[in-house]
């Protein structure tokens, strides 16, 4: 039977490293200025649970020192998009879709990153993420969404709360992520979209989802749930021939 949804207009919260993105820029950057040896040093100790996310991203970005340009340009040099993400993009914009893009990354590679994107589509986007700016030596870190409420209060910008926040001002939230700081919106969001380890662990804890590899299957319930300005979900709905 197919899930009956209300009538409460739609959001999107769209995680952005191996979501939105293909990779993971923070990982590409932690490998290009730390060194591999480093990088698993680091990571290894954070599987293991010996830190914090956000100690993780502090021993990963404090020691990098790179200015603003160069991290622009090495971004501009790696992204690439996953397909889907510029239609489903464009869907939101559309069909005035409020969308999140939620990280807990750091806004320093993202924002470059959107610079490759038409301004009329990023420009109706909302980033929620950790900061992060060149000093002497190094980036400084800071989490300016860490006391949002109902954070969990782990990953400096929780997603969770992004979603719950959502869904206080009356949407219903699609959630779209593939790794562990994608847990806390998993289990609050209305519809979910999961790929990687997210589906992985979605699987061990009973969480139901739709796989995704491109993003054109979130663009489908999308056109196929909330109609064009204008529009009501009977016209939004594709004809039987």
């Amino acid at each position: 039977m197919e899930p009956q949804f209300g009538e409460a207009p739609w959001a999107v919260v769209c995680d952005f490293d191996g979501t939105a993105i293909m990779g993971d820029i923070a990982d590409a950057l932690a490998h290009r200025y730390l060194g591999e040896e480093q990088f698993q040093r680091v990571n290894a100790a954070y599987q293991r649970g010996e830190m914090s996310f956000r100690t993780l991203l502090h021993k990963l970005f404090d020691p990098i020192a790179a200015s603003a340009a160069e991290i622009r340009e090495f971004v501009h040099s790696f992204a690439e998009f996953r397909p889907g993400f510029i239609s489903l993009l464009e869907a939101a914009r559309d069909r005035e879709v409020p969308f999140v893009l939620a990280s807990g990354g750091l806004d320093i590679y993202i924002h470059p990153a959107l610079e490759l994107v038409d301004s009329a589509l990023t420009d109706g986007v909302t980033l929620r993420a950790n900061h992060a700016e060149p000093v002497p030596g190094g980036l400084a870190i800071s989490f300016p969404y860490e006391h949002a409420p109902q954070s969990c209060g782990r990953c400096g910008s929780c997603k969770g709360a992004i979603v719950r926040e959502l869904q206080a001002a009356g949407y219903r939230v699609i959630a779209i992520g593939d790794g562990n700081a994608d847990r806390c919106m998993a289990g609050v969001a209305d519809v979910l979209f999961a790929r990687a380890r997210l589906r992985d662990w979605c699987d061990q804890s009973g969480i139901s989802y739709t796989a995704f590899e491109t993003l054109d299957v979130v663009v489908d319930f999308l056109e196929a749930h909330s109609p064009f300005r204008g529009e009501t979900i009977d016209d939004a709905q594709p004809s039987i021939a």
